[in-house]
């Protein structure tokens, strides 16, 4: 339907485009898309921009190197949200994202300033995932591609955690692979000023 939103960012002129508010996916058109200002000033689209549009911008500030957001309503993910569970790196997909389990912020209203701070402050330094409590992950990236990427591995992660508990628990990634996988993702490597390119081991 029209839950869930993603930005990208543009690092040459620090624009934004992000997904319309109240605009179902499979109605809408690339002239649709506002591309707003790190201040969300409307520059461009036939919308206005998503409801959560200063969590987002608020992420882009917090880092430069930032540059795609995706929160979605995924089930289990969302689940884990709710239960106030943090999500464990039993995937490999994951690990290349995280350096820990996926923490679980307290929920914030939608759409307020509060939520992006809370975002921030339970992503840290060390992971590019977090749960929203009672609201759904929330994955960031080097770009919008690998925004996406970490948005699926924890979902992914959500459901083996999910189904090995049902066999007796889940044994994380080891922490000599986790740290291999880390160094795949491209905000942990060295800033060239380059556009970043698709993880390599994914």
């Amino acid at each position: 339907h029209t839950g869930g939103n993603l930005s990208a960012r543009d690092r040459r002129t620090g624009l934004i485009v992000i997904k319309p508010t109240s605009v179902a996916y499979d109605k809408m058109r690339p002239e649709d898309v506002p591309v707003i200002t790190l201040d969300g000033r409307i520059i461009d689209g036939g919308f206005g921009p998503s409801s959560e549009w200063p969590m987002h911008t608020m992420i882009y500030k917090s880092n430069p190197r930032l540059c795609g957001v995706v929160h979605c309503h995924s089930l289990y993910a969302t689940a884990f949200s709710a239960a106030g569970r943090e999500i464990p790196l039993a995937n490999h997909e994951l690990s290349v994202y995280c350096s820990s389990p996926v923490r679980v912020a307290p929920f914030e209203d939608p759409g307020s300033e509060e939520l992006g701070e809370s975002a921030i402050r339970y992503l840290g330094s060390d992971n590019n995932a977090v749960l929203l409590g009672n609201h759904g992950p929330l994955a960031v990236g080097a770009s919008l591609w690998h925004a996406f990427d970490c948005a699926c591995a924890i979902e992914q992660a959500a459901v083996i955690a999910f189904l090995s508990s049902q066999l007796g628990g889940t044994n994380p990634v080891p922490a000599t692979g986790r740290a291999k996988l880390r160094a795949c993702d491209p905000l942990m490597q060295p800033d060239t000023g380059e556009l970043p390119v698709e993880v390599k081991a994914v």
